[in-house]
């Protein structure tokens, strides 16, 4: 049955290039800040560089030269990377500024605003994890390195829930999902997979931890799609991945049948 879209929140429109393109009298909207471009500068040497989590980058005299900013909009720019969780900005003696990881959670704190403001359910979300995830599931059984998946699941295949503790197994089962995106090569399917992971774990499924945790049923679902990607049945791992999330799903909506409907909060 199709859900009507609730009439709440700010519309949503379509507009590319619409936050720095001229207006009506010929002015930009808004002009990037000082502290975003140079925050832009930053990431662009990151990668050109192909430093990794943990470098450090360089110090604060040599940023101030090499990009011809006060020290006010370096420091702006460094909080605005921060925030991303792109670098990590340590205090004291051989401290500094140093390159983080790429977290999906930071995504999904910053996707989960919009779709407050827009007015979006986790109903919504729901239903943007079972258009994704089942497909990409197909397409990573479509890998012909089987090695590799064997490698990839394996943990998963020859998992004992009762040697496990409940918050333990909760981490486990749903990096499961993690693997998957991760195996996909499409590193935009899999921070948006991972983002959208994020907000069903922390948002919804969090609240149902102990049940989650403690139902092997959960287990076996994984070990058979599992099964289906690394045999090489992207049909069967498709179909399987859909009826294991509208499983979990549903079992969701009986225990908290409110929850659903509730706004996305943001963070």
């Amino acid at each position: 049955m199709t859900r009507e879209l609730a009439r709440t929140g700010l519309p949503i429109i379509y507009n590319p290039g619409e936050m720095y393109s001229p207006d009506r009298n010929g002015e930009s909207t808004r002009a990037p800040k000082a502290s975003e471009t140079t925050a832009a500068a930053i990431v662009s040497d990151i990668v050109t560089l192909g430093l990794h989590r943990g470098d450090r980058l360089p110090a604060e005299s040599d940023m101030l030269a090499n990009y011809s900013v006060s020290r006010e909009t370096l420091r702006e720019a460094l909080r605005i990377l921060e925030v991303q969780g792109l670098i990590t900005l340590k205090r004291g003696p051989g401290g500094g500024p140093f390159v983080g990881a790429l977290n999906a959670s930071y995504l999904a704190r910053t996707a989960t605003l919009y779709f407050h403001l827009a007015g979006a359910t986790y109903d919504e979300v729901f239903d943007t994890w079972m258009i994704l995830e089942p497909q990409l599931s197909a397409k990573v059984a479509r890998i012909e390195d089987r090695k590799l998946k064997e490698a990839a699941f394996a943990r998963f295949l020859d998992y004992h829930v009762e040697e496990h503790e409940a918050s333990e197994i909760f981490s486990d089962l749903n990096n499961f999902h993690a693997v998957i995106a991760e195996l996909s090569g499409n590193r935009v399917l899999t921070l948006l997979t991972q983002a959208i992971d994020h907000i069903v774990v922390e948002h919804v499924l969090d609240a149902g931890r102990d049940t989650v945790a403690e139902d092997d049923a959960m287990n076996h679902d994984h070990a058979d799609i599992a099964k289906a990607i690394i045999a090489g049945r992207p049909r069967k791992a498709e179909t399987l991945m859909h009826d294991h999330i509208s499983e979990v799903v549903e079992r969701f909506r009986e225990r908290h049948p409110e929850r659903a409907s509730e706004l996305v909060q943001w963070m």
